[in-house]
């Protein structure tokens, strides 16, 4: 049984309307005696104004009273918005006629009390009325509440429906540059690995600036695949940087090897100054400030059109970081164009793309990627007067290791042993893969697919598997977790175009020993050769 008096409607208080002050003192002392919140009007006028500011939970009206009578009052109530369902007990100090009551009811009577009243029947008809008045708005507040929550779970499926719609196109977009990821990086693997072959045989003049022309572009093609599926992996929230010992000489001069002939075809001077200890490796992510350099260099070259681009790398011994300046004497940029530079498919102005191509991309990757490093990027520029980018990063500094490096000594050759197996479905890769570690004095056998490179593993005797990913008949993956749990127990190298995260966790989960990524890296490759096949 609810007791009404502890509910937040029984709170309200009870409107006693009587013409009376006698009665009024009456009434108002029986009932705050039962506990009631009372309070009182000596005519309908002062009941009007008082219902106009206040809500009340039941009413106790004295029909006969000058001005307005109580059937008059009740039936102004009774059309005023909330007082149509507050109860009215009207008060008669007259014998109820048959047609007296009818007229009551009709302007929403709920019971009458006639005068003199008995202090405890009017308790009761008040205490009666007001609980099922509460429990009556209890049961209409609980069926509000049923149905906003029923509304707020209607709501919540159509953001869930929202959801898994948009969770879908995520994953339609990321399967889609997975594919074309791996596409590109196929064909890509070939033009660059074919070149870096061919530039290590007897070439004239001219063919070696066919091959490095070939060379340059295949890798400028890598680098914006690489830009795309940056972008899918940033806004995905799945980005993350390496931390590795590296060589920062290697670094500079892949860079200055790619732009010192973009340069030259250009026209333009292009020069690297290096004022740093080469004694030392940088701890680090070199592939991702190579591709933060790559771009910075990029845009320097395209947006030059005589002068000179320099890459300059200083030490910054105060904060134990490395500064990166990128200058040219391009076209520049006002202030407005530069505020918009690291924003995802933005350009300086609408007619640079038209003018001088490009996606917008790299420049938006560049600063999420020096973020993401803890660095800083910032750029100088005023048009007509070129460009100044700089690039701080804090890498950590290390001696070289006292080892053996895998450069062989002059007049020697780097010389392996041992047997390795191919996973290949690519006739043409193939080959390059057999170029690549056969004169290093390892033997090759070759596997079409993944069901071949089982039966083979398994018969015969290799020390060392490199496995692509996606062959006919059984992929890569299934192929080596088939060995997995045959009981192979020799390393298993993933090397394959597909480079997303989810395919490294897919290689690891299934048993691959280390992972590769196509265009083929022949130091990183030859590493993994020294490892496994020394003699």
């Amino acid at each position: 049984m609810i007791d009404p008096l502890n509910d937040a409607v029984a709170s309200l208080p009870i409107l006693v309307v009587d013409d009376k002050p006698e009665n009024l003192y009456a009434f108002e002392g029986a009932l705050s005696q039962a506990g009631f919140s009372v309070v009182t009007a000596r005519s309908g006028n002062e009941a009007l104004q008082y219902l106009m500011k206040h809500r009340v939970s039941l009413i106790l009206l004295d029909v006969q009273m000058p001005e307005m009578n109580g059937f008059e009052l009740a039936s102004i109530i009774r059309q005023s918005a909330g007082g149509e369902e507050v109860p009215v007990l009207f008060i008669s100090a007259t014998q109820n006629t048959s047609e007296f009551i009818k007229h009551g009811y009709a302007v929403g009577a709920y019971d009458y009390l006639t005068k003199p009243i008995d202090d405890e029947i009017l308790i009761n008809k008040v205490r009666l009325f007001h609980t099922l008045y509460c429990q009556k708005r209890e049961l209409e507040q609980r069926h509000q509440a049923t149905e906003a929550l029923n509304a707020a779970l209607q709501n919540n499926e159509v953001l869930k429906q929202a959801v898994d719609t948009a969770e879908r196109a995520t994953q339609a977009k990321d399967e889609f540059l997975a594919s074309m990821s791996h596409e590109l990086r196929t064909p890509l693997t070939s033009i660059i690995g074919n070149s870096d072959l061919m530039v290590e045989t007897p070439l004239n003049h001219e063919q070696r600036e066919l091959l490095e022309s070939m060379a340059v572009s295949g890798k400028s093609l890598l680098y914006l695949i690489n830009d795309i599926l940056d972008t899918s992996k940033i806004e995905a929230g799945k980005f993350a940087v390496d931390r590795v010992e590296f060589d920062l000489l290697a670094v500079i001069h892949e860079l200055n090897k790619i732009f010192k002939y973009r340069a030259e075809q250009s026209g333009l001077r292009f020069q690297v100054e290096t004022q740093v200890d080469t004694t030392l490796l940088c701890v680090g992510d070199d592939k991702r400030i190579t591709q933060v350099l790559v771009n910075l260099l990029g845009n320097a070259i395209k947006f030059t059109s005589a002068g000179l681009v320099q890459l300059t790398v200083t030490e910054e011994p105060s904060s134990s970081s490395l500064k990166f300046e990128v200058e040219d004497s391009g076209i520049g940029m006002d202030q407005e164009a530069v505020g918009r530079l690291f924003q995802p498919f933005e350009q300086a102005n609408q007619s640079i793309s038209g003018s001088y191509g490009g996606t917008g991309l790299g420049l938006y990757i560049s600063s999420t990627l020096t973020a993401l490093m803890g660095g800083e990027l910032s750029v100088e520029s005023e048009p007509g007067r070129g460009s100044r980018f700089e690039l701080i990063l804090p890498l950590e500094r290390v001696k070289r290791p006292e080892t053996v490096t895998l450069a062989p000594q002059a007049g020697h050759k780097l010389a392996l042993k041992g047997r390795i197996l191919i996973a290949e479905d690519d006739p043409g890769l193939q080959l390059l893969e057999k170029r690549m570690v056969e004169p290093l004095g390892v033997e090759v056998e070759c596997a079409n697919n993944g069901a071949e490179a089982v039966e083979m593993a398994l018969s015969g005797s290799y020390d060392l598997i490199l496995m692509d990913m996606q062959m006919p008949i059984m992929s890569g993956i299934d192929a080596t977790s088939t060995l997995r749990e045959r009981g192979y127990q020799g390393p298993i190298i993933a090397l394959t175009a597909n480079v997303m995260e989810k395919h490294r966790k897919q290689f690891e989960a299934a048993g691959c020993t280390q992972f590769l990524s196509k265009p083929i890296d022949r130091k990183a490759l030859k590493e993994v050769l020294v490892e496994f096949c020394s003699c």
